[in-house]
């Protein structure tokens, strides 16, 4: 094959250029991907390949970064880089013949590569201080919030007697979704007809971004450490960091493998190839370092990764089948969301005959049709997915339609400003009522004790309920439902009371459970703090809503959509006629003073005048916020009688502390009439 020309090089590199920035924006900044691992490290090669052959083509490299837009950061002690990968054997033992030629004999660790979110842990005087994302390597956005919803990360270090207590440390390792609880994520998604989250690490990756804690926490992040960045002390070899990890209490691997020849590091890869899928947590490959820090130091860093170790990352599993057909499933908010049918396949330990292609655009984007060859993969080891058509096997093929009509109710579909997603409108569409119903009695939402799906199917089918107004009618058939086999007085009648106590769930939970789309339940705590009503909230001008936080033009339309359809205008009306009353908000009754507005208070200790959850009350009333913990967000701790360790740590970090009675004081001040 001819060798290309320069101008040849340089057309292709743009092209490589463009591509990879479009996937380093969708993988650091939107938490997905379009392609694989080993297909974007392919283009990645590439590059490197061209600059080795025309060197005057090189720029700088620089990392790829999650930094948001209009996001503060916050510096790194010590750089945090990405590590160099490889799939290739040769280049692996020739990684080793470099090493060799500068530093002479060695002796490596290997340890899994956990497929999650890079984290910096910042300890100072021993208190965890702050945790930030890898971001572009200098400086990385301060996740603290998110982090904390993380029990096993140890918020104080212990004074070793072997050692002396660093005064600043920088603890690096990845945050990540346990197989076990990433199934059980998705199962709850699909229980309440929602598309399936794609795969583990861009789920993990979403969620540490997330400011809502309680939404954090259901989402099960882990961390396990493998590393440190800056560290007040001496730590001879990457073996004794993990000791003195170990030590502190951070989760860990259970040990590091150390070995002192490339060929042993290749054959411990290899069963370590087989032995992966038996781990609890998703792993992408093998990292090898250097295990003496002095010989790190002196090998250094390029601008992008350490030369002291190397990811070696395994090849996906992939395998060709054949598309038989394409349905459409109706989700709880009304996206439709594309199903592939496959020819039956073995991949990765399961049988795999269908596949999310998530929605139309993705199908365009695949240039997909049914009789099409395509490849295969598990996306995360998890979720298969649809990689590319196989073209020189496309023989008779059929174009995949996009729908304009929902294929239950037959409404014609919509599509927000924005969004990709195609959408039924109707509330009273079949295959969203029970979804929606499910959410609308959910613990999310007005938690109705004892109206779970079951019975959410049995009252549809006895067309009891059409829409969610219908539940607040049902007393008026108690006599025929206590009749029916499976239920009786005993279940009917505090199910129905349930649904009676409802009435004056807070109107933020009535918001969230109508199933707007675009509008969860941190959107619609902000919504609630400035409507009194749901007639309020549907009739308010594009201006008014556009002032509340989290609500921008999207989350606007889908409100005005969701009310311009007749039927869920007669749903909402309907409710305001059963004197549905919603407890207003708590933001109607919050006083908005300065000494507590936006502020962050942590309680310790017992007070004598008031229990702590009137204490958090008022507060909250003021317009404060109460944490759990003291970290730098917090501004003032609030001590009463026995304090517990919260005391020394907002002492070490400068807060301003309060007693029972500056509290008191304060309170008074802020709302005299309260």
């Amino acid at each position: 094959m001819p060798q290309p020309s320069i101008n040849q090089a340089r057309k292709r590199l743009q092209i490589l250029r463009q591509q990879i920035a479009h996937y380093d924006q969708l993988y650091y900044q939107e938490s997905r991907s379009e392609i694989s691992d080993f297909e974007y490290d392919c283009l990645q090669a590439e590059v490197q390949a061209i600059y080795q052959q025309f060197p005057t083509l090189k720029q700088s490299a620089t990392p790829g970064s999650d930094l948001r837009n209009g996001v503060a950061t916050l510096p790194h002690l010590v750089p945090m880089l990405s590590l160099a990968n490889t799939y290739s054997k040769e280049a692996f033992f020739a990684f080793d013949q470099g090493l060799s030629q500068q530093i002479g004999p060695h002796t490596y660790v290997l340890e899994p590569k956990v497929d999650g979110m890079a984290i910096n842990l910042i300890y100072e005087n021993g208190h965890w201080v702050r945790a930030l994302t890898r971001g572009n390597g200098k400086a990385g956005e301060d996740v603290t919030v998110a982090i904390q919803s993380i029990a096993s990360i140890p918020h104080q270090l212990i004074a070793l007697p072997s050692s002396i207590l660093p005064s600043k440390v920088e603890v690096r390792g990845e945050v990540y979704i346990s197989h076990a609880d990433f199934a059980a994520l998705n199962e709850a998604q699909e229980q309440q007809g929602l598309e399936p989250f794609s795969n583990a690490r861009n789920l993990a990756s979403g969620s540490v971004k997330l400011q809502d804690l309680e939404m954090v926490k259901q989402r099960k992040l882990q961390f396990i450490a493998h590393g440190i960045g800056y560290f007040d002390g001496t730590l001879a070899s990457q073996t004794s960091v993990r000791q003195w990890l170990a030590l502190q209490h951070f989760p860990v691997f259970p040990e590091l493998i150390q070995t002192h020849s490339i060929e042993e590091a290749w054959q411990l890869i290899e069963h370590f190839s087989q032995q992966r899928f038996t781990l609890p947590y998703p792993t992408d490959g093998m990292v090898i370092k250097i295990d003496d820090r002095q010989q790190q130091m002196q090998l250094g860093a390029t601008a992008k990764s350490p030369r002291w170790a190397i990811a070696y990352k395994f090849a996906p599993e992939t395998v060709e089948t054949q598309l038989l057909d394409v349905s459409f499933q109706v989700g709880r908010t009304g996206v439709i969301t594309p199903v592939a049918h496959l020819k039956p396949v073995e991949l990765a330990g399961s049988r795999i005959a269908r596949a999310t292609l998530h929605n139309f655009d993705e199908i365009e984007r695949l240039g997909l049709c049914i009789g099409d060859w395509v490849v295969l993969e598990k996306a995360g080891e998890v979720i298969p997915a649809i990689l590319r058509v196989v073209p020189e096997r496309r023989t008779q093929v059929t174009p995949i339609q996009r729908p304009s009509h929902c294929p239950v109710c037959q409404a014609p579909l919509i599509q927000l400003n924005g969004e990709v997603a195609l959408r039924c409108p109707s509330l009273t569409c079949p295959a969203q009522l029970s979804l929606r119903l499910t959410h609308f009695a959910s613990k999310e939402a007005l938690d109705i004790l004892g109206l779970g799906p079951q019975t959410i199917q049995w009252l549809i089918q006895q067309n009891y309920i059409q829409t969610v107004a219908d539940l607040f009618n049902l007393q008026s058939i108690r006599n025929q439902w206590i009749q029916a086999e499976g239920f009786g007085a005993a279940t009917v009648d505090p199910l129905l009371n349930a649904i009676e106590q409802a009435k004056s769930r807070p109107l933020s939970r009535w918001i969230h459970a109508l199933s707007i789309p675009n509008i969860g339940m941190e959107a619609a705590k902000h919504l609630a703090e400035h409507f009194s009503s749901l007639t309020e909230l549907f009739n308010a001008p594009e201006e008014a809503l556009l002032r509340v936080p989290l609500i921008g033009p999207c989350s606007v339309q889908s409100i005005q959509r969701f009310y311009q359809n007749p039927t869920n205008q007669a749903v909402v009306q309907r409710l305001e006629a059963l004197r549905i009353t919603p407890k207003v908000s708590e933001s109607s009754s919050v006083v908005h003073a300065p000494e507590f507005q936006d502020k962050v208070f942590v309680l310790t200790g017992t007070l004598s005048t008031l229990t702590r959850a009137q204490a958090q009350a008022h507060i909250e009333q003021l317009g404060g916020i109460v944490a759990d913990r003291v970290t730098q967000q917090t501004t003032t701790l609030v001590v009463g009688d026995h304090p517990g360790s919260k005391l020394q740590k907002a002492q070490a970090l400068g807060i301003a502390i309060w007693n029972e009675e500056q509290l008191l004081t304060a309170l008074r001040h802020a709302n005299p009439n309260g």
